[in-house]
């Protein structure tokens, strides 16, 4: 159970701010424009709601955390900075302690009753279906979470939700029929398609370096350690068959198939020698260890790694990534041999040379300048479609009447007709681009009103409670003082 909630911990701790980012529309005032205190407990006051830096840390935390997972781990402070995530964070809480406020001011409350029910009703707390009290509190402790911190987070969160709750609007039948027609209305087109093999593009290093001059914090060298490394290579002497036969029997579980059976000896004999040797090498690799650390020895090579570099394995790179600058680790197996490492230090990502990038830049000014000239081709081809294909009625769905795109790009294709006011245009689909011009336009038929009734509804209740949320936000900010006590850099 806690393995699983420490994979699935974003469930249960503070996240409401996810989905107050979400919903508010009314953006947010500049850090400037706010006042810097110095209160040593809070991030940040709004109102009469403070706001934590224990709510701060926490919400940062996981934030980034969903980001580093999403880019393979290699998210870094110094890339976490650039992307602004603190402010998102920030923002959001601070988004929080508005619908605090008004909650206080309007007598919204949540009884301990509802948080308790909130609680028990996590599948993650419970055992055959019911809640247990011990999983409760052993699951909290795997997360290094107080009880009363987490019911307190629930207690928040429920507050939220049933205050954006009394704002969930009803849809009138005009509204509904005026949101159906904008959703359903249906076009008839001539268009034409065209394919970035009829684009020819010239590319000269002059170009290539002012596109690099321009975009080159899009080219960061990965994250790198500078390593000292000492090799001690296993003696090459014959091993007896009595020794790699004893070494076998008290290890054969290790030498197995794909599919887990355990492989006789006459087929892993080498592996078991070569495993022999290894253990044979493991004292002179733990005096060049201890010579190391005194100083007796100098490392035999210094190498600059990316992180994650494939000649040391997963396990050897928990052990560099975990370690302070500076420290020497103990003898690890690296591809047969042993090796002492000393972290020297960790590089930061920055930005590569234009050399370093040279073929990354080339390939995406080529790709830019293709869709570019493509969807300029598009546009002028726009005005002259008399002999162009004319489409039957479209709607958003009709995506397998717009050949000879796929439905995937048809489906692209008329999002974006439909979003558009211009009668005539140009639409860039990846290697594709699509010249039209409206030829016709009908609204829905009674029919599709009737056959997405509940859809058509529930979109349109949303919108409201949506520009609602964003509307309410606006006011709340200018209603409530907001102080700040941390600087935009920290």
């Amino acid at each position: 159970m806690i393995t699983w909630m420490q994979k699935h911990r974003k469930y249960l701790v503070v996240t409401i701010w996810i989905s107050t980012i979400a919903f508010v529309g009314a953006g947010f005032v500049g850090w400037g424009t706010y006042q810097y205190g110095s209160k040593s407990n809070n991030v940040a006051k709004v109102g009469d709601v403070p706001v934590t830096y224990s709510a701060f840390e926490s919400a940062y935390g996981n934030l980034y955390q969903q980001y580093n997972q999403a880019m393979g781990g290699r998210l870094d402070e110094a890339t976490a900075k650039r992307m602004g995530l603190k402010q998102r964070v920030l923002q959001s809480l601070i988004y929080q302690a508005l619908i605090k406020n008004f909650a206080k001011e309007h007598g919204i409350i949540v009884s301990d009753e509802e948080v308790q029910q909130a609680i028990v009703s996590i599948p993650a707390f419970q055992k055959n279906g019911r809640f247990d009290k011990s999983t409760y509190l052993a699951t909290l402790q795997g997360m290094r979470m107080k009880p009363k911190t987490f019911e307190a987070s629930i207690k928040d969160e429920l507050l939220i939700k049933k205050t954006l709750g009394l704002l969930s609007p009803d849809v009138a039948p005009l509204e509904a029929e005026a949101f159906g027609s904008a959703l359903f209305m249906a076009d008839k087109i001539r268009y034409k398609v065209l394919t970035d093999d009829q684009v020819k593009v010239i590319v000269d290093d002059k170009a290539l370096k002012a596109w690099w001059e321009t975009h080159k914090n899009d080219y960061m060298t990965p994250k790198r350690y500078k390593l000292a490394v000492t090799w001690i290579e296993p003696k090459k002497a014959s091993i007896d068959d009595a020794t790699i036969e004893a070494y076998y029997k008290a290890h054969r579980t290790e030498f197995t198939d794909s599919e887990g059976k355990i492989l006789p000896l006459e087929q892993v004999r080498d592996r078991v020698a070569d495993r022999v040797r290894l253990k044979q090498t493991k004292k002179e690799a733990e005096l060049t260890y201890i010579d190391l650390k005194k100083g007796k020895k100098s490392p035999q090579e210094t190498l600059v790694v990316d992180a994650g570099d494939k000649r040391f394995g997963d396990e050897v790179w928990k052990s560099i990534e975990g370690a302070v600058p500076g420290s020497l680790l103990k003898p690890k197996i690296v591809n047969g041999k042993y090796a002492v490492i000393k972290v020297v230090e960790a590089l930061l990502p920055k930005p590569k040379s234009f050399e370093e990038a040279y073929a990354q830049v080339k390939a995406d000014y080529l790709s830019q300048k293709r869709k570019e000239t493509l969807l300029a081709m598009a546009e002028k081809a726009s005005d002259n479609l008399t002999d162009a294909k004319v489409s039957d009625f479209l709607t958003r769905d009709d995506v397998d009447k717009v050949p000879p795109l796929t439905k995937e790009e048809a489906a692209r294709f008329l999002q974006q007709l439909f979003s558009t006011k211009s009668p005539k245009g140009a639409i860039l689909l990846d290697n594709k681009a699509v010249s039209y011009q409206v030829v016709e336009q009908k609204l829905l038929n009674s029919d599709k009103l009737t056959q997405y009734k509940t859809f058509i509804e529930q979109n349109a209740r949303k919108i409201k409670s949506d520009l609602l949320q964003s509307n309410l936000i606006a006011r709340l900010q200018q209603k409530y003082p907001i102080e700040i006590y941390i600087k935009e850099t920290e």
